[in-house]
């Protein structure tokens, strides 16, 4: 409950998603960016524990893309030898 007023399933989520992520980044987190963050993820992972999807995103965040130039190599997907015939 917060200021008298029972809280839904949703944002019950929200919240403990934020204070895990906010916590998991030390604090040092744009308080609007992880509410936008947190309202993105959620129709994706409301059935995945909110503390769990929080590190999720966190690992995920984390990882670092290759440079543009190396994103078409890094994407293009070949077939395996053989495969091209079955097409």
């Amino acid at each position: 409950m917060i200021a008298g007023r029972a809280l839904s399933d949703q944002d019950t989520w929200l919240i403990e998603f934020e204070e895990e992520f906010h916590e998991l980044c030390g604090g040092e987190i744009d308080p609007l960016w992880l509410v936008g963050l947190a309202c993105t993820l959620y129709p994706l992972n409301k059935d995945r524990a909110p503390r769990e999807a929080a590190h999720v995103a966190f690992m995920t965040l984390g990882y670092e893309l290759p440079h543009r130039d190396e994103l078409e190599d890094f994407f293009v997907l070949t077939c395996a030898p053989g495969r091209a015939e079955l097409h």
